[in-house]
């Protein structure tokens, strides 16, 4: 099978991509793609939330996996990745401390908090632009190869919204407009977000883009281990919020005919410079499940009609 074959899904049966967001741990979705290409799995489609929409994106646009690679390199090596916040929860202030610097401490939490909260998002849009300009080419949706959805949440309304037309630079910023760390975008009316808010991995959104089985790739951030005897009080919010969006994300894979998890726990979702982890997570999943992938690229599904 040629690799326009390949791409554009001439062959009867395939899958389609649903791929999951989780910032830089979403890079492994560049080696899933790749280990496709050298199987020769035809895709029909990719619906694609945040990371996912990004990688997803840049594969339609550049032509293949390593092209995307290529390209991100030349991104990181440019500079114009936009600074991001080390939002990453610290040990607490210890005993033995003193207490003015256990009060220097509080009084830096505090003020940091306040001019948080007087801010629209921490990363402004136009840096965000420019990177997605470097990395995306400027296409509308209609041009790609195959259907590609961009799922992002709506603002107002908290449903998930699948952005299948128009900009695909616009399509994919608003995927990844994270909530608080950038603005919304807005199209068609609507104040868009990332995705991920409510649909983590777009299973759904990716049924309804072709007849073909889902192949789920998740990387988000899930539970790791704690002792709940020792653990703080932000660690413990944050720890309820990832255990509800889990059993959310559980909930979406289970509506998919197959489902990977690439090992990326140990990657930040800000760690955008551990590419090379990232792509060999994705590599090694898919490898070890070609097999199944195999075998579900030969299946047929019928077309199921959701409101997505």
């Amino acid at each position: 099978m040629s690799f326009t074959d390949f791409l554009t899904g001439r062959r009867r049966h395939g899958v389609v991509l649903a791929l999951g967001g989780g910032g830089a741990r979403g890079l492994a979705h560049v080696g899933v793609l790749s280990v496709l290409e050298e199987a020769g799995i035809c895709v029909r489609g990719i619906a694609g939330t945040s990371a996912g929409a990004v990688v997803g994106a840049m594969w339609l646009a550049l032509g293949d996996a390593a092209a995307v690679r290529r390209r991100w390199e030349e991104f990181l090596a440019s500079g114009l990745l936009p600074p991001i916040p080390d939002v990453r929860l610290t040990d607490d202030v210890t005993s033995r401390d003193n207490l003015l610097l256990q009060f220097a401490r509080k009084f830096q939490q505090g003020a940091t908090v306040a001019l948080a909260l007087g801010r629209r998002s921490l990363i402004t849009a136009d840096g965000f632009d420019r990177a997605l300009a470097f990395l995306i080419p400027d296409l509308v949706i209609e041009e790609l190869s195959m259907p590609f959805a961009a799922v992002t949440t709506d603002f107002a309304s908290g449903r998930p919204v699948a952005v299948t037309s128009g900009s695909l630079r616009l399509a994919v910023a608003a995927s990844s407009a994270i909530p608080g760390v950038l603005p919304p975008y807005r199209i068609d009316g609507k104040a868009l977000v990332d995705g991920g808010v409510v649909a983590d991995v777009p299973v759904l959104q990716a049924q309804a883009l072709a007849p073909a089985p889902v192949l789920a790739v998740a990387t988000g951030e899930a539970p790791d281990a704690a002792d709940p005897r020792t653990i703080t009080v932000p660690r413990a919010m944050l720890r309820a919020g990832l255990m509800t969006h889990e059993a959310l994300r559980a909930r979406i894979l289970a509506a998919a005919e197959l489902s990977m998890h690439p090992d990326v726990t140990a990657i930040h979702w800000s760690e955008f410079t551990r590419t090379a982890e990232a792509v060999a997570a994705g590599r090694a999943a898919a490898e070890a499940r070609l097999p199944e992938i195999r075998r579900l690229g030969r299946r047929r599904r019928a077309r199921r009609t959701q409101r997505v």
